[in-house]
């Protein structure tokens, strides 16, 4: 069996090698058909070819002559915000479950996408668009435009096309994925994003002080003719110190940066080590984790319902795993699921995940409701991870303006010690 699966899997690769060279070497074009009397309106698509002169001979042979024909510019090199992407499936999803031809959907969407930022991912649907009328499944169109449509959605979706569940699956996957997903940033974002805002004013406040108000100051204390508070001298040697040496600071910092990223990108080793910091932080680390669980169920609760091969599942919901450790756990549970173990016995060997969450799918497996257990875990992590954001803004906030108060209240205090001092000083 996994002889079949692995030559399966080489052959569905080829394929989509084959169709991508070849959606490289032709290009797009746009055509117009004027109209001619009552019977025929006018009309207009998009069609593959190698040249404009064969774009024209392949619309004769079908019997479509075209006034017009013109090269789409621009590709799809770029990300497309997940909201449009989301909108486009969800708009895909109603017109064909009331009965829109694919082809005829795609183009209408197409036309009706207008205003700032849908230009990229116009030209993408007619690209769809023109590959479905030349015989491509859905599935196999997206997988030419992967910074839009990655390898998890492609594959969802080629199952749905195989159960003749295309409409049902396309909701599934709108609904599952890209509004939770939507959601789940936004909620995480938004609670972060005054502590960030807060922490980088007050470090350039900081750093401002240091550099052009404490100097002024020092004029002053040079003329008192007796010994500085420590606190004074401490504030002092640091702003002469960042003031001498702020250039090879900011030089260091970007390096330290850059080394940090190549590092945790490219050494298996020390990205492990930095995930497992990561998810045993006191704040971060539960936060982590559960939208680590949520992401984990909700991905394999949408691909099982859609009838993707539990092997197929657990491996594209590795990729999506988010840390190394829970990734390389999911790829174990993957092959031993492949040799004829059970989805809970294999989690519970990796010894990563909660055994609540073990017991939950080992009742669904037993009971052949696995679908629905995974489903009421990802809502159960994803209400859970929600009640944790609210509470980390509600937590954050008073202790970020604490911890500014303090800073600032020190470089206040620091400056103007010696002044209140001033009697006993001179």
């Amino acid at each position: 069996m996994s002889a079949n699966l692995s030559v399966a899997n080489s052959r569905k690769k080829s394929n989509q090698k084959t169709g991508q060279s070849a959606s490289q070497q032709e290009k797009l074009f746009f055509w117009t058909e004027s109209a001619r009397g009552k019977a025929h309106r006018s009309r207009s698509g998009e069609i593959r070819a190698r040249s404009m002169e064969h774009a024209r001979y392949l619309l004769k042979r079908q019997g479509v002559q075209a006034g017009a024909i013109r090269k789409v510019r621009g590709n799809d090199t770029g990300s497309v915000p997940l909201k449009h992407i989301s909108a486009f499936v969800r708009q895909l999803a109603v017109m064909l479950s009331s009965g829109v031809p694919l082809a005829e959907s795609l183009g209408m969407i197409a036309m009706n996408m207008q205003g700032r930022g849908k230009t990229r991912l116009k030209q993408i649907v007619r690209a769809i668009r023109a590959d479905v009328e030349s015989g491509l499944r859905l599935s196999d169109s997206m997988r030419k435009h992967p910074l839009c449509f990655d390898t998890l959605f492609c594959n969802t979706l080629a199952a749905g096309e195989e159960a003749g569940r295309l409409e049902e699956t396309l909701d599934r996957l709108d609904h599952a994925r890209w509004k939770k997903m939507l959601r789940m940033r936004q909620r995480v974002r938004k609670a972060l994003t005054y502590p960030s805002i807060v922490v980088i004013v007050a470090v350039a406040v900081t750093i401002a002080m240091l550099v052009f108000v404490i100097p002024t100051f020092s004029d002053v204390y040079k003329q008192f003719k007796a010994e500085l508070p420590a606190l004074t001298q401490g504030l002092l040697k640091a702003s002469a110190l960042l003031r001498a040496n702020g250039l090879q600071f900011l030089a260091a910092t970007v390096a330290s940066v850059v080394g940090f990223y190549w590092m945790y990108t490219r050494k298996s080793s020390f990205r492990m080590k930095i995930d497992g910091l990561l998810l045993k932080a006191p704040i971060i680390g539960n936060l982590t984790t559960t939208a680590l669980y949520a992401r984990w169920n909700r991905t394999f609760a949408t691909l099982n319902a859609s009838g993707v091969p539990i092997v197929n599942a657990l491996e594209s919901v590795a990729s999506l795993a988010g840390t190394q450790r829970y990734e390389q756990a999911t790829q174990s549970i993957r092959q031993e699921v492949a040799t004829g173990s059970k989805v809970s016995e294999s989690m519970l060997k990796t010894k990563v995940f909660p055994p609540e969450m073990v017991q939950m799918i080992r009742i669904g497996e037993e009971s052949g409701q696995l679908d629905n257990m995974l489903e009421r875990l990802a809502v159960q992590y994803e209400t859970k991870l929600d009640d944790q954001v609210e509470n980390l803004s509600t937590v954050l906030e008073p202790m970020i303006m604490a911890i500014i108060g303090c800073l600032v209240g020190t470089l206040v205090i620091g400056m103007y010690l010696p002044i209140f001092n001033l009697g006993s000083i001179v």
